[in-house]
Protein backbone atom coordinates (compact mmCIF):
# COMPACT_ATOMS: atom_id res chain seq x y z
CA UNK A 1 0.00 0.00 0.00
CA UNK A 2 1.29 3.36 -1.03
CA UNK A 3 1.02 6.23 1.90
CA UNK A 4 -1.07 9.12 1.38
CA UNK A 5 1.54 11.24 2.95
CA UNK A 6 3.96 9.70 0.33
CA UNK A 7 1.64 10.79 -2.61
CA UNK A 8 0.29 13.95 -0.85
CA UNK A 9 4.40 15.27 -0.81
CA UNK A 10 4.84 13.64 -4.56
CA UNK A 11 1.50 15.72 -6.53
CA UNK A 12 2.64 19.31 -4.20
CA UNK A 13 6.32 18.61 -5.26
CA UNK A 14 4.59 18.48 -9.27
CA UNK A 15 2.38 21.47 -8.42
CA UNK A 16 5.14 23.71 -7.91
CA UNK A 17 7.28 22.92 -10.43
CA UNK A 18 6.26 26.14 -12.55
CA UNK A 19 8.49 28.42 -10.81
CA UNK A 20 10.71 31.33 -11.94
CA UNK A 21 13.96 31.66 -10.82
CA UNK A 22 17.76 31.92 -11.42
CA UNK A 23 20.71 29.75 -10.58
CA UNK A 24 23.45 31.72 -8.39
CA UNK A 25 26.12 32.93 -10.87
CA UNK A 26 28.26 34.67 -8.40
CA UNK A 27 29.93 31.77 -7.69
CA UNK A 28 30.98 29.91 -10.76
CA UNK A 29 30.54 26.37 -9.39
CA UNK A 30 26.88 27.55 -8.51
CA UNK A 31 26.10 28.63 -12.26
CA UNK A 32 26.79 25.56 -13.98
CA UNK A 33 23.58 23.94 -11.67
CA UNK A 34 20.89 22.02 -13.25
CA UNK A 35 18.29 24.52 -12.86
CA UNK A 36 15.20 21.66 -12.97
CA UNK A 37 16.53 19.41 -10.49
CA UNK A 38 13.73 19.59 -7.59
CA UNK A 39 13.55 17.67 -4.59
CA UNK A 40 11.76 17.21 -1.08
CA UNK A 41 12.61 15.24 2.08
CA UNK A 42 10.28 15.25 5.48
CA UNK A 43 12.07 13.36 8.08
CA UNK A 44 9.81 12.88 11.61
CA UNK A 45 11.24 12.85 14.96
CA UNK A 46 11.25 9.09 15.37
CA UNK A 47 13.54 9.41 12.28
CA UNK A 48 11.22 7.82 9.16
CA UNK A 49 12.29 9.89 6.18
CA UNK A 50 9.79 10.64 3.04
CA UNK A 51 11.40 11.59 0.07
CA UNK A 52 10.89 12.63 -3.51
CA UNK A 53 12.81 13.47 -6.74
CA UNK A 54 15.98 14.01 -6.86
CA UNK A 55 16.40 14.03 -2.98
CA UNK A 56 19.79 11.80 -3.03
CA UNK A 57 21.78 14.22 -5.33
CA UNK A 58 24.59 15.92 -3.61
CA UNK A 59 24.86 19.72 -3.37
CA UNK A 60 27.21 22.23 -1.44
CA UNK A 61 25.25 23.13 2.10
CA UNK A 62 26.07 26.79 1.09
CA UNK A 63 24.62 29.17 4.28
CA UNK A 64 22.32 26.14 5.63
CA UNK A 65 25.74 25.99 7.28
CA UNK A 66 25.52 28.58 9.73
CA UNK A 67 22.49 27.44 12.64
CA UNK A 68 24.93 24.37 12.40
CA UNK A 69 27.96 26.18 13.26
CA UNK A 70 26.35 28.99 15.66
CA UNK A 71 25.59 25.97 17.57
CA UNK A 72 29.19 24.39 18.30
CA UNK A 73 30.25 27.91 18.84
CA UNK A 74 27.46 27.99 21.82
CA UNK A 75 27.65 24.72 22.71
CA UNK A 76 31.81 25.71 22.44
CA UNK A 77 32.13 29.23 24.51
CA UNK A 78 28.66 29.77 26.18
CA UNK A 79 25.65 31.53 25.04
CA UNK A 80 27.33 35.16 26.88
CA UNK A 81 30.71 34.49 25.09
CA UNK A 82 28.80 33.92 21.79
CA UNK A 83 26.85 37.16 22.50
CA UNK A 84 29.70 39.19 23.15
CA UNK A 85 31.05 38.84 19.59
CA UNK A 86 27.29 38.61 17.21
CA UNK A 87 24.01 39.71 18.17
CA UNK A 88 20.74 37.67 17.39
CA UNK A 89 18.70 40.76 15.72
CA UNK A 90 16.76 40.72 12.66
CA UNK A 91 19.17 43.00 10.00
CA UNK A 92 16.64 43.30 7.29
CA UNK A 93 19.66 42.96 5.11
CA UNK A 94 20.83 40.96 2.44
CA UNK A 95 22.66 37.54 3.54
CA UNK A 96 25.83 39.86 2.38
CA UNK A 97 25.42 43.15 3.52
CA UNK A 98 28.15 44.40 5.86
CA UNK A 99 26.11 44.69 8.64
CA UNK A 100 27.72 45.90 11.74
CA UNK A 101 26.44 47.39 14.65
CA UNK A 102 28.26 51.20 14.63
CA UNK A 103 29.15 51.23 18.21
CA UNK A 104 30.56 47.40 18.75
CA UNK A 105 30.87 46.57 15.37
CA UNK A 106 28.98 42.74 16.18
CA UNK A 107 27.29 41.39 13.24
CA UNK A 108 23.70 41.72 13.42
CA UNK A 109 23.57 37.94 13.88
CA UNK A 110 24.58 34.80 12.95
CA UNK A 111 22.54 33.88 9.90
CA UNK A 112 24.25 36.66 7.83
CA UNK A 113 27.65 36.01 6.18
CA UNK A 114 29.53 38.62 8.57
CA UNK A 115 27.63 36.68 11.84
CA UNK A 116 28.62 33.13 9.96
CA UNK A 117 32.32 34.23 9.58
CA UNK A 118 32.39 35.25 13.29
CA UNK A 119 30.85 32.08 14.42
CA UNK A 120 33.54 29.94 12.52
CA UNK A 121 36.42 31.96 14.21
CA UNK A 122 34.40 30.73 17.52
CA UNK A 123 34.49 27.24 17.02
CA UNK A 124 37.01 25.88 19.44
CA UNK A 125 40.16 23.81 18.31
CA UNK A 126 44.31 24.50 18.14
CA UNK A 127 44.14 25.20 14.19
CA UNK A 128 41.85 25.79 11.40
CA UNK A 129 42.35 22.54 10.49
CA UNK A 130 41.18 21.04 13.58
CA UNK A 131 38.40 23.62 14.23
CA UNK A 132 37.29 22.84 10.58
CA UNK A 133 37.30 18.80 10.94
CA UNK A 134 35.15 19.50 14.20
CA UNK A 135 32.54 21.51 12.15
CA UNK A 136 32.24 18.30 9.86
CA UNK A 137 32.06 15.72 12.27
CA UNK A 138 29.71 17.84 13.87
CA UNK A 139 27.30 18.40 10.70
CA UNK A 140 27.97 14.60 10.22
CA UNK A 141 26.32 13.94 13.56
CA UNK A 142 22.91 15.79 12.56
CA UNK A 143 23.17 14.14 9.29
CA UNK A 144 23.74 10.93 10.77
CA UNK A 145 26.24 9.63 8.56
CA UNK A 146 29.80 11.12 7.14
CA UNK A 147 30.26 14.30 4.95
CA UNK A 148 32.49 15.40 2.67
CA UNK A 149 33.66 19.18 1.29
CA UNK A 150 33.60 19.62 -2.87
CA UNK A 151 36.80 21.01 -3.03
CA UNK A 152 35.79 22.39 -6.51
CA UNK A 153 33.02 24.36 -4.84
CA UNK A 154 35.41 25.64 -1.88
CA UNK A 155 38.20 26.82 -4.35
CA UNK A 156 35.76 28.48 -6.76
CA UNK A 157 33.78 30.39 -3.84
CA UNK A 158 37.39 31.42 -2.10
CA UNK A 159 38.76 32.93 -5.07
CA UNK A 160 35.63 35.12 -5.74
CA UNK A 161 35.26 35.92 -2.27
CA UNK A 162 35.90 39.75 -2.50
CA UNK A 163 33.46 40.86 -0.47
CA UNK A 164 33.15 38.51 2.65
CA UNK A 165 37.28 39.36 2.01
CA UNK A 166 36.05 42.42 2.79
CA UNK A 167 34.01 41.24 5.41
CA UNK A 168 36.47 39.70 7.33
CA UNK A 169 38.87 41.89 7.67
CA UNK A 170 36.11 44.86 8.81
CA UNK A 171 35.80 42.34 11.81
CA UNK A 172 39.07 42.20 12.61
CA UNK A 173 39.54 45.84 12.20
CA UNK A 174 36.58 45.83 15.25
CA UNK A 175 38.65 43.05 16.94
CA UNK A 176 35.69 40.85 16.39
CA UNK A 177 37.80 38.32 14.71
CA UNK A 178 41.09 37.79 16.87
CA UNK A 179 42.86 36.10 14.70
CA UNK A 180 43.89 36.24 11.25
CA UNK A 181 40.61 37.06 9.06
CA UNK A 182 41.88 34.31 6.11
CA UNK A 183 41.65 32.10 8.19
CA UNK A 184 38.24 31.90 9.33
CA UNK A 185 37.30 33.54 5.88
CA UNK A 186 38.57 30.02 4.52
CA UNK A 187 36.94 27.94 7.31
CA UNK A 188 33.51 29.82 6.39
CA UNK A 189 34.16 29.22 2.77
CA UNK A 190 34.79 25.22 3.47
CA UNK A 191 31.87 24.88 5.35
CA UNK A 192 29.94 26.44 2.93
CA UNK A 193 31.62 23.58 0.39
CA UNK A 194 30.43 20.74 2.81
CA UNK A 195 28.28 18.26 0.53
CA UNK A 196 24.74 17.24 1.77
CA UNK A 197 21.54 15.75 -0.23
CA UNK A 198 18.11 16.28 0.60
CA UNK A 199 17.57 13.86 3.06
CA UNK A 200 20.38 15.02 4.84
CA UNK A 201 19.05 18.05 5.66
CA UNK A 202 15.80 17.03 6.43
CA UNK A 203 17.70 14.74 9.26
CA UNK A 204 19.82 17.93 10.20
CA UNK A 205 16.48 19.37 10.63
CA UNK A 206 14.90 16.97 12.02
CA UNK A 207 17.42 16.27 14.69
CA UNK A 208 16.66 20.60 15.89
CA UNK A 209 13.02 19.85 15.69
CA UNK A 210 13.84 16.61 18.12
CA UNK A 211 15.52 18.71 20.48
CA UNK A 212 18.61 17.59 19.73
CA UNK A 213 18.30 14.32 19.51
CA UNK A 214 19.11 13.13 15.70
CA UNK A 215 16.36 11.21 15.30
CA UNK A 216 17.60 7.72 12.98
CA UNK A 217 20.66 7.15 15.74
CA UNK A 218 19.21 8.44 18.64
CA UNK A 219 22.61 10.15 19.44
CA UNK A 220 21.66 13.45 21.71
CA UNK A 221 23.77 16.00 19.59
CA UNK A 222 22.61 19.15 21.17
CA UNK A 223 21.29 20.40 24.21
CA UNK A 224 17.92 21.36 24.54
CA UNK A 225 18.33 25.39 25.50
CA UNK A 226 20.90 25.87 22.75
CA UNK A 227 18.58 23.94 20.13
CA UNK A 228 16.22 26.86 21.92
CA UNK A 229 18.34 29.42 20.72
CA UNK A 230 19.33 28.70 17.36
CA UNK A 231 15.24 28.25 16.31
CA UNK A 232 14.86 31.59 17.53
CA UNK A 233 17.43 32.89 15.30
CA UNK A 234 16.32 31.06 12.71
CA UNK A 235 12.82 32.06 12.79
CA UNK A 236 13.66 35.59 13.30
CA UNK A 237 16.97 35.94 10.82
CA UNK A 238 16.84 32.29 8.63
CA UNK A 239 15.63 33.84 5.25
CA UNK A 240 17.29 37.44 5.50
CA UNK A 241 15.14 40.19 3.89
CA UNK A 242 12.10 38.32 3.70
CA UNK A 243 12.25 36.81 7.17
CA UNK A 244 8.70 38.44 8.04
CA UNK A 245 7.00 37.35 5.02
CA UNK A 246 8.53 33.61 5.36
CA UNK A 247 7.41 33.36 9.31
CA UNK A 248 4.26 34.87 8.22
CA UNK A 249 3.12 32.81 5.69
CA UNK A 250 4.81 29.23 6.50
CA UNK A 251 5.53 30.04 10.34
CA UNK A 252 8.90 27.95 10.90
CA UNK A 253 12.27 28.28 11.57
CA UNK A 254 14.05 28.25 8.68
CA UNK A 255 17.30 28.28 6.85
CA UNK A 256 18.07 28.74 2.81
CA UNK A 257 21.46 28.48 1.03
CA UNK A 258 22.42 29.74 -2.66
CA UNK A 259 23.06 26.44 -3.86
CA UNK A 260 18.95 26.19 -3.92
CA UNK A 261 18.59 24.44 -0.60
CA UNK A 262 15.93 25.42 2.56
CA UNK A 263 15.43 23.91 5.71
CA UNK A 264 12.59 24.32 8.19
CA UNK A 265 11.79 22.94 11.30
CA UNK A 266 8.60 22.43 13.41
CA UNK A 267 9.59 21.85 16.67
CA UNK A 268 8.60 18.04 18.31
CA UNK A 269 7.05 17.35 14.42
CA UNK A 270 9.10 17.44 11.62
CA UNK A 271 12.32 18.94 9.73
CA UNK A 272 11.47 19.67 6.21
CA UNK A 273 14.17 20.26 3.42
CA UNK A 274 13.31 21.02 -0.08
CA UNK A 275 16.41 21.55 -3.02
CA UNK A 276 15.74 23.52 -6.24
CA UNK A 277 18.65 26.16 -7.86
CA UNK A 278 16.26 28.38 -8.98
CA UNK A 279 16.36 31.88 -6.20
CA UNK A 280 14.28 34.71 -5.94
CA UNK A 281 15.55 38.23 -5.68
CA UNK A 282 16.20 37.58 -1.71
CA UNK A 283 18.96 34.24 -2.34
CA UNK A 284 15.87 31.98 -1.29
CA UNK A 285 15.09 28.76 -3.56
CA UNK A 286 12.33 29.95 -5.53
CA UNK A 287 10.30 26.77 -5.80
CA UNK A 288 11.36 25.40 -1.93
CA UNK A 289 9.35 28.91 -0.76
CA UNK A 290 6.43 28.25 -2.75
CA UNK A 291 6.44 24.58 -1.83
CA UNK A 292 6.77 25.29 1.84
CA UNK A 293 4.18 27.76 1.90
CA UNK A 294 1.83 25.18 0.39
CA UNK A 295 2.83 22.49 2.65
CA UNK A 296 2.54 24.86 6.01
CA UNK A 297 -1.19 26.26 4.68
CA UNK A 298 -2.47 22.41 3.53
CA UNK A 299 -0.52 20.25 6.66
CA UNK A 300 -1.47 22.82 8.96
CA UNK A 301 2.33 23.19 10.18
CA UNK A 302 2.82 26.75 11.72
CA UNK A 303 4.21 27.33 14.60
CA UNK A 304 1.09 29.79 15.49
CA UNK A 305 -1.28 26.82 14.68
CA UNK A 306 -2.81 26.64 18.32
CA UNK A 307 -3.05 22.42 19.49
CA UNK A 308 -1.84 21.76 23.21
CA UNK A 309 0.64 19.01 21.67
CA UNK A 310 2.43 17.50 18.59
CA UNK A 311 3.47 14.35 19.77
CA UNK A 312 0.50 12.51 18.97
CA UNK A 313 0.20 9.17 17.48
CA UNK A 314 -1.01 5.96 17.90
CA UNK A 315 -1.41 5.34 22.11
CA UNK A 316 -1.80 1.39 20.99
CA UNK A 317 -2.58 -0.71 18.76
CA UNK A 318 -3.37 -4.68 18.60
CA UNK A 319 -4.70 -7.59 16.29
CA UNK A 320 -8.03 -7.92 16.49
CA UNK A 321 -7.63 -11.57 17.26
CA UNK A 322 -6.57 -10.27 21.05
CA UNK A 323 -9.82 -8.22 21.11
CA UNK A 324 -12.81 -9.94 20.70
CA UNK A 325 -16.32 -8.34 20.56
CA UNK A 326 -18.83 -10.00 23.61
CA UNK A 327 -21.20 -11.39 20.58
CA UNK A 328 -21.22 -14.92 20.74
CA UNK A 329 -20.04 -16.82 18.15
CA UNK A 330 -21.16 -20.11 16.87
CA UNK A 331 -18.10 -22.73 17.25
CA UNK A 332 -18.20 -22.75 13.29
CA UNK A 333 -17.67 -18.93 13.34
CA UNK A 334 -15.12 -18.68 16.32
CA UNK A 335 -13.26 -21.02 13.82
CA UNK A 336 -13.05 -18.79 11.10
CA UNK A 337 -12.56 -16.01 13.00
CA UNK A 338 -9.38 -17.84 14.93
CA UNK A 339 -7.82 -18.21 11.47
CA UNK A 340 -8.47 -14.50 9.85
CA UNK A 341 -8.61 -12.14 12.82
CA UNK A 342 -5.04 -11.67 12.60
CA UNK A 343 -5.64 -9.90 8.87
CA UNK A 344 -7.85 -6.81 10.89
CA UNK A 345 -6.07 -3.90 13.38
CA UNK A 346 -7.10 -1.83 16.01
CA UNK A 347 -5.54 2.02 16.24
CA UNK A 348 -6.67 3.67 19.29
CA UNK A 349 -5.75 7.22 18.82
CA UNK A 350 -5.11 10.57 21.34
CA UNK A 351 -4.36 13.80 22.19
CA UNK A 352 -4.25 16.74 19.58
CA UNK A 353 -3.94 15.09 16.39
CA UNK A 354 -1.78 17.27 14.25
CA UNK A 355 0.21 16.79 11.45
CA UNK A 356 2.85 14.55 13.19
CA UNK A 357 -0.01 12.29 14.86
CA UNK A 358 -1.53 11.49 11.74
CA UNK A 359 1.62 10.78 10.08
CA UNK A 360 2.23 8.27 12.23
CA UNK A 361 -0.79 6.78 11.88
CA UNK A 362 -0.36 6.42 8.51
CA UNK A 363 2.61 4.75 8.75
CA UNK A 364 1.16 2.44 11.14
CA UNK A 365 -1.67 1.27 8.62
CA UNK A 366 0.83 1.35 5.81
CA UNK A 367 3.42 -0.76 7.68
CA UNK A 368 0.78 -3.41 9.01
CA UNK A 369 -1.33 -3.39 5.27
CA UNK A 370 -4.44 -4.59 7.67
CA UNK A 371 -7.40 -6.22 5.82
CA UNK A 372 -9.69 -4.11 8.03
CA UNK A 373 -9.01 -1.32 10.42
CA UNK A 374 -10.74 0.37 13.46
CA UNK A 375 -9.59 4.02 14.01
CA UNK A 376 -10.34 4.47 18.22
CA UNK A 377 -10.45 8.44 17.84
CA UNK A 378 -12.44 8.50 21.31
CA UNK A 379 -9.39 10.16 23.44
CA UNK A 380 -8.81 12.60 20.46
CA UNK A 381 -9.02 16.06 21.54
CA UNK A 382 -8.48 18.69 18.17
CA UNK A 383 -7.90 17.56 15.29
CA UNK A 384 -6.46 19.15 12.56
CA UNK A 385 -7.80 19.66 8.68
CA UNK A 386 -4.61 17.53 7.37
CA UNK A 387 -5.37 14.89 10.01
CA UNK A 388 -8.72 14.41 8.66
CA UNK A 389 -7.33 14.48 5.18
CA UNK A 390 -4.61 12.00 6.19
CA UNK A 391 -7.23 9.39 7.35
CA UNK A 392 -9.38 9.75 4.35
CA UNK A 393 -6.39 8.94 2.53
CA UNK A 394 -5.95 5.91 4.28
CA UNK A 395 -9.67 4.23 3.99
CA UNK A 396 -9.55 5.24 0.41
CA UNK A 397 -5.58 3.29 0.39
CA UNK A 398 -7.63 0.49 2.39
CA UNK A 399 -10.15 0.58 -0.07
CA UNK A 400 -8.00 0.51 -3.42
CA UNK A 401 -6.25 -2.97 -2.18
CA UNK A 402 -9.87 -4.52 -1.00
CA UNK A 403 -9.73 -3.52 3.20
CA UNK A 404 -11.68 -1.03 4.56
CA UNK A 405 -11.86 1.41 8.01
CA UNK A 406 -13.98 1.42 10.58
CA UNK A 407 -14.36 4.30 12.93
CA UNK A 408 -14.88 4.39 16.75
CA UNK A 409 -16.11 8.14 17.10
CA UNK A 410 -19.35 8.96 19.19
CA UNK A 411 -18.30 12.38 19.22
CA UNK A 412 -18.28 13.12 15.70
CA UNK A 413 -14.16 14.23 15.90
CA UNK A 414 -13.78 13.35 12.46
CA UNK A 415 -16.39 14.60 10.15
CA UNK A 416 -17.15 12.48 7.31
CA UNK A 417 -17.27 14.00 4.05
CA UNK A 418 -19.23 11.06 2.48
CA UNK A 419 -21.75 10.66 6.00
CA UNK A 420 -24.96 9.49 4.72
CA UNK A 421 -23.52 8.04 1.12
CA UNK A 422 -22.68 4.44 0.33
CA UNK A 423 -18.81 5.67 0.22
CA UNK A 424 -19.37 6.25 4.11
CA UNK A 425 -16.74 4.87 6.71
CA UNK A 426 -18.66 3.00 8.89
CA UNK A 427 -19.23 4.66 12.20
CA UNK A 428 -19.47 3.49 16.26
CA UNK A 429 -20.16 4.73 19.22
CA UNK A 430 -17.53 2.23 21.11
CA UNK A 431 -15.43 -0.34 20.53
CA UNK A 432 -17.36 -3.17 21.05
CA UNK A 433 -19.66 -2.52 18.11
CA UNK A 434 -16.62 -1.63 15.80
CA UNK A 435 -15.09 -4.82 16.58
CA UNK A 436 -18.38 -6.64 15.82
CA UNK A 437 -18.71 -5.03 12.32
CA UNK A 438 -15.05 -6.48 11.98
CA UNK A 439 -15.81 -9.82 13.07
CA UNK A 440 -19.36 -10.32 10.68
CA UNK A 441 -16.89 -8.62 7.96
CA UNK A 442 -14.52 -11.25 8.15
CA UNK A 443 -16.98 -14.01 8.34
CA UNK A 444 -18.49 -12.18 5.30
CA UNK A 445 -15.05 -12.35 3.59
CA UNK A 446 -13.87 -15.71 4.48
CA UNK A 447 -16.76 -17.57 5.71
CA UNK A 448 -20.37 -18.08 5.12
CA UNK A 449 -21.69 -14.88 6.99
CA UNK A 450 -22.39 -14.43 10.82
CA UNK A 451 -24.76 -17.15 11.63
CA UNK A 452 -28.77 -15.99 12.20
CA UNK A 453 -29.63 -15.33 15.80
CA UNK A 454 -31.52 -17.99 16.54
CA UNK A 455 -28.24 -20.15 15.98
CA UNK A 456 -25.98 -17.82 18.41
CA UNK A 457 -28.96 -18.44 21.27
CA UNK A 458 -28.46 -22.12 20.71
CA UNK A 459 -24.59 -21.54 20.41
CA UNK A 460 -24.05 -20.13 23.51
CA UNK A 461 -22.05 -21.36 26.54
CA UNK A 462 -24.81 -21.81 28.97
CA UNK A 463 -26.60 -23.44 26.57
CA UNK A 464 -24.68 -25.41 24.44
CA UNK A 465 -22.69 -28.09 26.85
CA UNK A 466 -25.86 -29.32 28.42
CA UNK A 467 -27.05 -32.39 28.11
CA UNK A 468 -30.48 -32.98 26.43
CA UNK A 469 -32.42 -33.38 29.40
CA UNK A 470 -30.68 -30.81 31.17
CA UNK A 471 -31.09 -28.58 27.96
CA UNK A 472 -34.97 -29.13 28.15
CA UNK A 473 -34.88 -28.17 32.18
CA UNK A 474 -32.77 -24.65 31.09
CA UNK A 475 -35.19 -24.34 28.08
CA UNK A 476 -38.85 -24.91 30.47
CA UNK A 477 -37.23 -22.34 33.26
CA UNK A 478 -36.32 -19.49 30.80
CA UNK A 479 -38.51 -16.69 30.42
CA UNK A 480 -38.98 -14.78 26.80
CA UNK A 481 -38.80 -10.45 27.72
CA UNK A 482 -40.09 -8.40 25.59
CA UNK A 483 -38.49 -4.65 25.96
CA UNK A 484 -38.90 -1.42 23.80
CA UNK A 485 -36.34 0.81 23.04
CA UNK A 486 -35.20 2.89 25.53
CA UNK A 487 -36.77 0.62 28.17
CA UNK A 488 -34.77 -0.22 31.51
CA UNK A 489 -33.78 -3.72 31.33
CA UNK A 490 -31.52 -3.86 34.69
CA UNK A 491 -31.08 -1.14 37.10
CA UNK A 492 -27.62 -0.47 38.54
CA UNK A 493 -28.03 -1.37 42.18
CA UNK A 494 -30.05 -3.83 42.62
CA UNK A 495 -30.01 -7.60 43.48
CA UNK A 496 -28.95 -10.04 41.07
CA UNK A 497 -31.88 -11.13 38.60
CA UNK A 498 -30.58 -13.99 36.87
CA UNK A 499 -28.54 -14.85 33.56
CA UNK A 500 -30.23 -13.05 30.38
CA UNK A 501 -29.08 -14.30 26.91
CA UNK A 502 -30.26 -11.57 23.92
CA UNK A 503 -32.31 -12.88 20.88
CA UNK A 504 -32.71 -10.28 19.03
CA UNK A 505 -32.51 -6.51 19.32
CA UNK A 506 -29.61 -4.68 21.05
CA UNK A 507 -28.84 -3.54 24.62
CA UNK A 508 -26.55 -1.18 26.32
CA UNK A 509 -24.48 -1.29 29.03
CA UNK A 510 -23.28 1.89 31.04
CA UNK A 511 -21.74 2.17 33.92
CA UNK A 512 -21.61 5.26 36.69
CA UNK A 513 -18.28 7.55 35.81
CA UNK A 514 -16.79 9.52 38.64
CA UNK A 515 -18.78 12.38 38.43
CA UNK A 516 -22.18 10.62 38.33
CA UNK A 517 -22.60 10.58 34.40
CA UNK A 518 -23.30 7.43 32.18
CA UNK A 519 -20.02 6.00 30.64
CA UNK A 520 -21.12 3.74 27.91
CA UNK A 521 -19.63 0.19 28.06
CA UNK A 522 -20.96 -1.63 25.56
CA UNK A 523 -23.77 -2.72 23.14
CA UNK A 524 -24.70 -5.81 23.09
CA UNK A 525 -26.69 -8.15 20.37
CA UNK A 526 -27.97 -11.41 19.88
CA UNK A 527 -26.27 -14.23 21.30
CA UNK A 528 -24.62 -11.85 24.06
CA UNK A 529 -25.44 -12.54 27.76
CA UNK A 530 -25.71 -9.85 30.48
CA UNK A 531 -26.26 -10.41 34.11
CA UNK A 532 -24.28 -12.76 35.47
CA UNK A 533 -21.26 -10.64 36.53
CA UNK A 534 -23.21 -9.76 39.49
CA UNK A 535 -22.65 -13.16 40.98
CA UNK A 536 -19.28 -11.66 41.09
CA UNK A 537 -20.20 -8.49 42.80
CA UNK A 538 -22.15 -9.86 45.92
CA UNK A 539 -25.49 -10.59 43.99
CA UNK A 540 -25.57 -7.10 42.95
CA UNK A 541 -25.98 -5.60 39.42
CA UNK A 542 -23.26 -2.97 39.19
CA UNK A 543 -23.69 -2.33 35.41
CA UNK A 544 -27.21 -0.06 33.98
CA UNK A 545 -28.67 -2.17 30.99
CA UNK A 546 -31.26 -0.20 28.39
CA UNK A 547 -32.75 -1.35 25.52
CA UNK A 548 -31.07 0.63 22.71
CA UNK A 549 -34.20 -0.99 20.28
CA UNK A 550 -37.10 -3.13 20.63
CA UNK A 551 -34.98 -6.19 22.17
CA UNK A 552 -36.31 -9.66 22.80
CA UNK A 553 -34.18 -11.80 25.86
CA UNK A 554 -34.21 -15.08 27.50
CA UNK A 555 -34.26 -14.53 31.38
CA UNK A 556 -33.04 -17.50 33.21
CA UNK A 557 -34.17 -15.52 36.74
CA UNK A 558 -32.55 -15.59 39.97
CA UNK A 559 -35.54 -17.89 41.52
CA UNK A 560 -35.07 -20.18 38.61
CA UNK A 561 -31.64 -20.71 39.16
CA UNK A 562 -32.06 -21.44 43.01
CA UNK A 563 -34.70 -24.21 42.20
CA UNK A 564 -33.22 -25.81 40.02
CA UNK A 565 -29.76 -26.09 42.04
CA UNK A 566 -32.06 -26.85 45.25
CA UNK A 567 -34.70 -29.46 43.42
CA UNK A 568 -32.27 -30.95 40.42
CA UNK A 569 -28.56 -30.88 41.36
CA UNK A 570 -27.21 -33.20 38.47
CA UNK A 571 -28.79 -30.38 36.38
CA UNK A 572 -27.91 -27.37 38.30
CA UNK A 573 -23.84 -29.12 38.48
CA UNK A 574 -23.97 -28.74 34.42
CA UNK A 575 -25.66 -25.11 34.62
CA UNK A 576 -23.18 -23.59 36.58
CA UNK A 577 -20.31 -25.58 35.15
CA UNK A 578 -21.15 -23.72 32.30
CA UNK A 579 -21.50 -20.56 33.52
CA UNK A 580 -17.66 -21.00 35.30
CA UNK A 581 -16.44 -22.04 31.94
CA UNK A 582 -17.85 -18.85 30.17
CA UNK A 583 -16.69 -16.72 32.68
CA UNK A 584 -13.24 -18.06 32.69
CA UNK A 585 -13.25 -17.76 29.19
CA UNK A 586 -14.52 -13.81 29.25
CA UNK A 587 -11.54 -13.05 32.16
CA UNK A 588 -9.15 -15.21 30.10
CA UNK A 589 -9.86 -12.92 27.27
CA UNK A 590 -10.04 -10.09 28.83
CA UNK A 591 -6.19 -10.60 29.93
CA UNK A 592 -4.79 -11.43 27.07
CA UNK A 593 -5.88 -8.65 25.38
CA UNK A 594 -4.34 -6.19 28.32
CA UNK A 595 -1.49 -8.03 28.05
CA UNK A 596 -1.45 -7.40 24.83
CA UNK A 597 -1.87 -3.51 24.66
CA UNK A 598 0.03 -2.85 27.52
Amino acid sequence: MRSPVQQYLESIVEQCRDTEGEVASYIPELADADPDRFALALATVDGHVYTVGDADFRFSIQSISKPFTYALALADRGTEAVDRKVDVEPSGDAFNEISLASDTGRPRNAMINAGAITAASLVSGDSGQRRFERVLDWYGAFAGRDLEVDEDVYTSELTTAHRNRAIAHMLREFEILEGDPEDSLSQYVRQCAINVDTRDLALMAATLANGGVQPATGARVLDTATVERVLSVMATCGMYDSAGDWISAVGMPAKSGVSGGIIAVLPGQVGLAVFSPRLDSHGNSARGVRLCERMSHDMELHLMHVGRTSNTAVRAKYPLSQVASRRRRAQSDQAVLDEHAARSMVYELHGDLLFAGAEHVVRSLVDDAPELAIVDVRQVDDVAAVARVALRGLRDMLRESGGEAALVDPEGALQDPDASTEHASPVFDDLDSAVRWCEDELLRRHGDGPADEQSLVDDHPLLRGLSPAARRVIDDAMQELRFDEGDVVLEAGTAFAGVHVIVSGKAVATVEGPRGEALREVTMSPGTSFGELALGAQDVQETHVLAASELVVLRLSAAAIDAITAEQPDVALEMWRAMARDGYRMADRALRAGAERS
